[in-house]
């Protein structure tokens, strides 16, 4: 059995501290309103009225938290056979007064509901996990964040924490029925995701031009789309083009020997303009020699003609 007295005194003599020092007026009107709850559930305690009894002492430690509440709301629990509930309010006792005078009183109650539990096939497992806002399942099912407790059969169970910016983690078990089990997760950071480059800037594109009837030539560099894999053209380079080698050469031949009959024909005119005034016993050799240019210069202007058909025949070949 609880004593009331002790438990009076432990509510208004050691609260927990707030992080922001109340106002004086506010604390003591806090203070006030908690010894009030707590005497009410004292009562509704005394008249075998426990869940009533549950919620005053949840009122009370919301306005002043205290750890002894936590073993009077496990003594309700106990009285009405929530079994799992009570060794969890006894277990937040210990945890936050692990000096307590009646710790072992404490203890023998908790070993007495594990064997309880035990004799239906079940244990208690009860879990802490940093960060506390960290989310806890148990084989699929979520128990809720940080602490949380849920029983079990005996055999094999998977526990999985996980939390916002935390690696989640997952952890396989064998649970023991012969007494309740307790696992404290800490979670880690999560490794940070690399940073994606940034997309590069689009190819700039020649601004459009109005139509004023001319087209212009696209300055822009573009790629031969008939260019064979693996065949790059360089930039401000046309593609290649197939030569006419042989149109130039017959071409060449064609000029060379139109220029060698035309200068034989005229070397002939003029000999052949001598002949009259040559020696004596002169003439027929000069008129021999103006003939031998005479027909040089015909035999030239035929290889000129020639081998300018020839060009032109080859430059439609070649060209394809």
């Amino acid at each position: 059995m609880f004593a009331p007295a002790l438990c009076v005194a432990l509510v208004v003599s050691a609260p927990a501290k707030p992080t922001k020092k109340p106002e004086p007026a506010a604390a003591e009107d806090a203070t006030q309103k908690a010894k009030e709850a707590f005497l009410a559930a004292q009562k509704l305690y005394k008249e075998a009225r426990y869940a009533d009894a549950i919620v005053r002492f949840e009122e009370a430690y919301a306005l002043k938290p205290s750890p002894v509440l936590f073993y009077n709301i496990g003594r309700c629990h106990e009285q009405l056979g929530d079994v799992p509930k009570a060794l969890r309010s006894y277990r937040d006792y210990l945890r936050m007064s692990p000096d307590a005078k009646d710790k072992d009183t404490v203890n023998d109650a908790i070993a007495n509901l594990e064997r309880r539990l035990r004799e239906k096939g079940l244990q208690q497992l009860l879990v802490f996990a940093d960060p506390p806002n960290a989310v806890i399942e148990v084989d699929g099912k979520v128990l809720g964040n940080s602490p949380a407790s849920v029983e079990l059969t005996a055999g094999n169970h998977k526990l999985v924490v996980k939390a916002d910016g935390f690696e989640t983690m997952e952890r396989s078990f064998v649970m023991q029925v012969q007494r309740a089990t307790e696992m404290t997760i800490n979670l880690r950071p999560a490794a940070a995701k690399p940073v994606d480059p940034p997309p590069p800037p689009p190819p700039l594109v020649d601004a459009p031009k109005k139509d004023d009837g001319t087209k212009t030539a696209n300055l822009t560099p573009q790629k031969d789309v008939t260019t064979p894999p693996g065949t790059e053209v360089s930039k401000g380079a046309e593609p290649p083009k197939k030569g006419r080698l042989w149109t130039w050469v017959a071409g060449g031949a064609a000029v060379a020997a139109a220029g060698a009959g035309v200068g034989l024909g005229v070397v002939a005119q003029n000999t052949a303009a001598q002949v009259p005034n040559a020696p004596i016993g002169m003439a027929p050799q000069q008129a021999q020699a103006a003939q031998g240019l005479a027909t040089g210069a015909n035999i030239a202007y035929g290889v000129a003609g020639a081998a300018a058909i020839t060009a032109v025949v080859l430059f439609f070949v070649e060209g394809r």
